[in-house]
């Protein structure tokens, strides 16, 4: 009679309950398992298709667009290059280099002339057919400024030089027939003086005719015509 009833909360804790409250470790475990997600986002290792990124490596392309260096055929491009050479300083043209190439039909892709400089050359072959000394002028002002220019006048200066001074022997030369003949033929023997004429009237179809490939960017080397000036 002398035990009271235990009262409902002083029972004691059942012996297996702290064996229920341990379980709950691996709840914790599971925290950890809950972290590993952050060591997967440390996926570097994933994110390691930086390397794979590293396609800018591949995109090195560049490397292989340096195709440029291939593209470097503008130096064959510079086929203008198999023509006349590009000078720094056009002073230093020698046309005793010219080769067979730079002159006739088809020239034109030797000298790759601008339409300035084709202009004077043309003018300078037909102020000869007026002036006669314009292939002189234009070679004394233009020698040094373009090796086209100056090619055609230097030809149409020789061609100048050797006009003036086969005419004249053509002239000695059948003026003396002429006299002879007219002693003898009473004056018609004359005549054949007037042959001296022909001379200037073929140097100036050359001239013409150097005119019209000059007009065309073509180099022009003049026939029957002693090189003076070089």
């Amino acid at each position: 009679m002398s035990h009271h009833p235990e009262q409902p909360g002083s029972r004691p804790m059942p012996p297996n309950y702290s064996q229920a409250s341990g379980p709950q470790q691996p709840y914790t475990p599971q925290g950890q398992q809950y972290s590993r997600p952050q060591t997967h986002s440390g996926q570097t290792g994933y994110g390691s298709q930086q390397s794979f990124g590293a396609q800018p490596g591949y995109g090195g392309q560049p490397g292989y667009g340096g195709q440029p260096g291939y593209g470097g055929q503008t130096g064959f491009g510079a086929q203008p290059g198999y023509g006349m050479p590009q000078m720094h300083n056009p002073a230093m043209f020698d046309s005793r280099s010219l080769p067979e190439q730079a002159y006739g039909p088809g020239s034109e892709q030797f000298w790759m002339a601008p339409e300035p400089d084709r202009t004077t050359a043309l003018w300078t072959h037909l102020g000869a057919l007026l002036f006669g000394f314009m292939p002189l002028i234009m070679f004394l002002v233009k020698k040094d400024e373009s090796p086209f220019v100056r090619e055609h006048s230097r030809q149409g200066l020789n061609a100048m030089i050797t006009n003036t001074i086969v005419t004249f022997a053509a002239l000695f030369v059948f003026g003396i027939l002429g006299f002879i003949l007219a002693l003898v033929t009473f004056g018609i023997g004359i005549i054949i003086m007037y042959a001296a004429v022909i001379v200037p009237l073929v140097y100036c179809v050359l001239y013409i005719i150097a005119a019209v490939a000059a007009n065309r960017g073509e180099g022009y080397r003049f026939p029957l015509t002693i090189n003076f000036v070089k």
